[in-house]
Parts: structure tokens; sequence; C-alpha cells
């Protein structure tokens, strides 16, 4: 089978960052690739990632650092602020409360965690095994065209899950928002 019938994928779906503020320091799990956050907020944000080709393909701007978000090497109340752009559909299901607790761990009081991720349903077999999602991003100054992919068997993911994890761990929501197959939440601590 060819990998192009493998995919399924689905419309372009449309990103606004054109106001995204964070006042303080950010830390950016999963900047590397595209590096979203680190372009937009630049020399604010500490990007990580645990692959060191993903961080050498991101745009200069941020500080990049090779480290799992599974154990983040920063003391506790480190940072202002944590992002993740559509990091946590390439996380097992199993890791979401460890990196959530570390997220929460190196977060200042009153810190924010900012979160844009795709809505993946479960997997119901047949030859369309990997889940593509095409973004189309727009900073204010240019926009961003982009598709992110992972293999979709075991990789279902909606916005419920994430908001009961960031409960579970002690994150107040700030507010959320779903838009068609995408969604975005703030957490507080």
């Amino acid at each position: 089978m060819s990998q192009q019938k493998r995919y399924h994928t689905l419309e372009i779906q449309n990103i606004d960052l054109k106001n995204i503020e964070l006042q303080g320091d950010v830390l950016d799990i999963g900047g590397g690739g595209e590096g979203i956050i680190g372009q937009t907020l630049e020399n604010k944000v500490v990007a990580i990632d645990k692959l060191k080709g993903e961080l050498e393909e991101a745009p200069e701007g941020p500080l990049k650092l090779v480290m799992d978000a599974k154990e983040l090497k920063f003391l506790d109340n480190s940072f202002d602020n944590a992002t993740s752009f559509f990091t946590f559909m390439y996380i097992k299901k199993e890791d979401y409360k460890v990196v959530f607790k570390e997220i929460y761990r190196v977060l200042r009081s009153d810190g924010k965690f900012k979160m844009w991720d795709t809505i993946i349903p479960k997997y119901k077999g047949g030859g369309k095994d990997i889940f593509l999602v095409p973004l189309e991003i727009d900073m204010g100054n240019k926009v961003i065209t982009t598709t992110y992919g992972v293999l979709w068997p075991g990789r279902e993911q909606n916005i419920d899950t994430f908001i009961k994890t960031g409960k579970d761990i002690g994150f107040k929501i700030d507010n959320y928002e779903k838009q068609d197959k995408t969604f975005f939440i703030t957490f507080k601590k």
C-alpha cells in the first residue's frame, strides 16, 4: 500500500496566534520543528524537545535545549508560563499525567500553561492509519502552513481528557475553546 493511501487528512485547521501575549518567561514543550511559539515570542522562550534534530530545524530566537518533558531539568517554580503547540499528539497517553506534573512543578505560583492540540478520534481500523492535521497559523506578520501527523492507532485524544488531567494535577482551567478539530486550553497554577 502506498504511503498516500495510509493518510487520513483533516481539512486545513486555522490557528490564530496574532494576539498571543505572555508576560514573563516561557517554557515551550516540544518546541522543535517549526518552533511556532519560539517564532512568536522569540527570546522570551526556552524551547525543549527530546529530539535534537527537531531543535536544529527550528528557527533562531529561543534558547533550545534537548530535554524530555517527562523529566524537566529545571528547578521548581522556574517559569511564568509554559506552552505546548500540537505536542501532546506525540506523547503517549500513559505519560500525560507525568508531563502535566512536571509542567505544574516548574511553573511559578499563578503561572499559566497554554496548550493547543487536535482532536483525534478512536482509530476504527482500515488502511488509513496515519492521522494528519494540516494547519494554517496566522502569526500576524506572516502565515505558516504546516502539517503534523502521527501513527493513528492508540492516539485518540480530546479536550476533555486534558481538562481532566490538568484538574487532577491541581491546575485550574482559566479558559478553553474548541475550533473545528482543534482546541486551546489555558491552565492556571
